[in-house]
């Protein structure tokens, strides 16, 4: 295991051991980074009530004369923009754990994405270590160093922050460094790390978009069940719930649930009183928008889903596929240790397998379980199997309950 030496709290240039308030300093904490072509990120922010989390600290480690060294910037004292435009520089490597929540806070309030990312939780799923490791396991599991997790629910906004709260917050950034050299010396060995870098990237760009309003009835649970014209009304309306969430900053299903989303798509009210006996919409919700959600309503219909590209339903045939092909890929992920999340979804197979039912064979479909990477880990036995040159036998012995035979 790595044992690179850290510091708890450190300093760049004549940066104080405390939050980073000066622009001067931001700047050279940046020209640091730069210089060592990759650091590890780590934001804490407070999300209570919000809809875009209020961005309170941002952590930031890098190596500077073979040691690990880091600074917590308070972005409500200083602009933090210097930082954000090495996350988006190509050149320079962006190391974080679990970096969802960051990567969509960096593009909420700078406008930028990340372009050169390692997501050391995703690293830690190609090496066996489970899907969704937390921080503190992951450094115990690869440094063998205890990290005290109890400042993580903490009052961010309020200031000044203490010693206490800023040991915490370094420590996310400072372990970070030496874990991810372990972890990508092993990843080299094991021929993985492409894997990793590949999948981080594919993830960081996911989490730095936020899709359109117009876009956003996709994430609402049952919308391809509902007809066209109905589709096009959800559509309009949770275009408005969208629009208006972001400029409250406020929950969407604050201001109406995905239930009621539905029930208003279904049968969308053409008057307040009727839109008052929808169930789920308050009282105060109908009279401040009542006219706007009826508006959205009306205008949604009249752009009907003609050519909805909802789930399409399985073939009874192909239903069964996706479960044989279900066993392929944990069987295969379990022999690897690799966590079977990032190889095939339930959607990726069942793509699969309506591409085989319906679709020309002699062309592969886009679906990711079937190139790169995953096509050489399982995604030529899936295709195998449905060609009938493999064939499944029951196999008490085995751990996963079948073994796999050429067929003639």
């Amino acid at each position: 295991m790595a044992t690179a030496q850290t510091d708890e709290v450190a300093s760049a240039g004549d940066v104080p051991p405390s939050s980073v308030t000066r622009a001067s300093d931001v700047a050279r904490i940046a020209d640091a980074i730069r210089a060592a072509g990759a650091f590890a990120l780590d934001l804490e922010f407070m999300s209570e009530e919000r809809y875009v989390p209020a961005l309170a600290l941002v952590q930031v480690g890098w190596w500077a004369d073979g040691r690990a060294v880091a600074a917590a910037i308070d972005p409500l004292a200083v602009d933090a923009s210097p930082i954000a435009d090495v996350v988006a520089d190509p050149s320079i490597v962006t190391i974080l754990h679990s970096g969802q929540a960051d990567l969509a806070l960096m593009r909420s309030h700078y406008g930028v994405a990340g372009a050169a990312v390692v997501d050391t939780q995703v690293a830690a799923a190609f090496l066996g270590m489970g899907e969704q490791i937390g921080y503190a396991p992951f450094v115990q599991r690869t440094l063998g160093l205890e990290v005290d997790k109890g400042g993580q629910f903490t009052e961010w906004l309020r200031r000044p922050l203490s010693s206490q709260q800023l040991r915490y917050a370094l420590d996310d950034v400072l372990h970070l460094l030496p874990a991810w050299e372990d972890v990508r010396a092993e990843l080299e060995a094991r021929g993985r790390l492409g894997w990793v870098l590949e999948e981080s990237e594919r993830l960081a760009r996911t989490w730095s978009e936020r899709p359109a309003p117009e876009e956003m009835y996709r994430r609402v649970s049952g919308w391809a069940g509902l007809r066209p014209r109905q589709q096009g009304a959800l559509r309009g309306v949770a275009a408005w719930r969208e629009r208006e969430a972001l400029s409250l900053n406020r929950p969407p299903s604050r201001l109406i649930a995905e239930r009621t989303l539905l029930e208003l798509a279904r049968r969308p009210p053409r008057t307040i009183e009727s839109l008052r006996e929808v169930r789920g919409l308050s009282e105060g919700i109908a009279r401040r928008y009542g006219q706007d959600i009826i508006r959205a309503l009306e205008a949604g219909e009249q752009h009907p889903l003609e050519n909805s590209d909802g789930p399409k339903p399985l073939p009874p045939a192909a239903q069964a596929w996706v479960g044989v092909m279900g066993g392929l890929v944990q069987a295969h992920c379990r022999d690897a240790d690799i966590a079977a999340r990032f190889v095939a979804s339930r959607s990726d197979l069942e793509a699969v397998a309506l591409w085989w039912c319906e679709g020309d064979r002699s062309v592969l479909p886009d679906t990711p379980v079937l190139h790169g990477w995953r096509r050489a880990l399982v995604g030529e036995v899936l295709l195998d199997w449905l060609r009938g040159s493999l064939g499944l036998v029951a196999d008490a012995d085995s751990p996963f309950g079948f073994r796999l035979v050429d067929l003639p």
